[in-house]
C-alpha cells in the first residue's frame, strides 16, 4: 500500500506533477513508496484525464454553426434550402471526421485503462500553441504518444527511392501520409520537456510515438509498420503494445501520468 502523508520537506525536491522546485520547509505530500513529493496545490487539483476528440468536435461544431448563420443571413428564408442542397467544405468535415476517429480510439483505450499498469490521457494541449496530442498512455513499459487518424484505404509502405537509394513512405490508399510520421516529433518533444531529462534518465523511460489508423485497411497477415522511431498500427496491435510488461510500478505509472496531465492540460478544460 502506498504510504503518502503531508510533511514539511527537509530537503529540496521537485513536484512530481507540475515539476515546480520545492525548497526545504515547503509543505508537500511525500509518497514514501514512490519517493516523490507533490506540492499542496497539485494535490488539491482534480486529475482530469480528458475527453477524446473534444477539441476537434468542438471546432467542427463552431465551423458548421458559423456556416449556417452566414447562409441564413445571406439568403434569408432560402437559407434552409441552401443548406439542405449543399454540404460543409471538406476542411470543416475533416474536423468532424478526425474527432470521431479520436473518440473511437479513445473508447478502445478506455478498455485498457486500469490506473495501475496503464493510465490513458486524452486530448492534451501543447502549451504555447493550438496543437493537441490526441492520446497519451503511461504504462509499465513507458510512455506512448498516440495520434489517431480516421482515414480510409489500405495502409502500405512504398519505397519512392531510386536504384541505389531508399525512400520509404507511408501511404493510406492513394494518400501520401509521410507528414504524419514526421509530425510526431513535435508531440514527443512536448512530452519529453514535460517529464524532463533527469526523470527520463532516472526511470530509463522510453517515449514511443504511434500513428494509429482506426478505420483503414490492412493486409491479412499485416504487422505494424515502423518508420524510424514511429510505429504505425491499428487499435488492437496498439493495445498489445501498451499492455506489454515493463519495469515501472503502479505508483510510478500514476505519478508520471499526473505529472504529464498537469503540464499538458486537457484541451476541453483549457481557456
Amino acid at each position: 500500500m502506498t504510504e503518502a502523508r503531508l510533511i514539511h520537506l527537509r530537503y529540496a525536491a521537485v513536484c512530481s506533477e507540475c515539476g515546480r522546485e520545492l525548497v526545504p520547509g515547503t509543505e508537500a505530500v511525500w509518497d514514501r513508496a514512490a519517493r516523490t513529493a507533490t506540492c499542496v496545490e497539485c494535490t488539491a487539483k482534480p486529475f482530469e484525464r480528458g475527453t477524446a476528440g473534444a477539441s476537434s468536435l468542438r471546432r467542427y461544431e463552431r465551423l458548421h454553426d458559423a456556416r449556417e448563420a452566414r447562409a441564413k443571413e445571406r439568403f434569408g428564408r432560402l437559407g434552409g434550402l441552401y443548406l439542405r442542397v449543399t454540404s460543409d467544405p471538406q476542411s470543416t468535415l475533416a474536423w468532424g471526421q478526425g474527432g470521431r476517429g479520436e473518440e473511437r480510439l479513445g473508447a478502445f483505450l478506455e478498455t485498457l485503462h486500469d490506473d495501475e499498469r496503464i493510465v490513458v490521457l486524452h486530448d492534451r494541449r501543447i502549451p504555447g500553441s493550438r496543437a493537441n496530442i490526441d492520446h497519451i498512455a503511461v504504462t509499465a513499459n513507458g510512455v506512448f504518444v498516440i495520434d489517431a487518424k480516421n482515414y480510409a484505404g489500405k495502409v502500405r509502405r512504398i519505397d519512392k527511392g531510386g536504384w541505389f537509394s531508399s525512400d520509404e513512405r507511408l501511404y493510406v490508399g492513394g494518400r501520401n501520409c509521410a507528414k504524419l510520421v514526421t509530425g510526431m516529433a513535435r508531440q514527443v518533444a512536448a512530452v519529453r520537456a514535460t517529464l524532463g531529462e533527469p526523470t527520463i534518465a532516472e526511470f530509463e523511460l522510453r517515449i514511443t510515438p504511434v500513428v494509429c489508423f482506426v478505420a483503414a485497411e490492412w493486409s491479412l497477415f499485416a504487422k505494424p509498420l515502423r518508420f524510424d522511431v514511429v510505429w504505425v498500427e491499428w487499435p488492437q496491435s496498439l493495445g498489445k503494445r501498451l499492455a506489454a510488461p515493463g519495469p515501472l510500478s503502479p505508483e510510478h505509472v500514476r505519478t508520471l501520468a499526473k505529472r504529464v496531465g498537469a503540464a499538458l492540460p486537457a484541451y476541453a478544460t483549457s481557456s
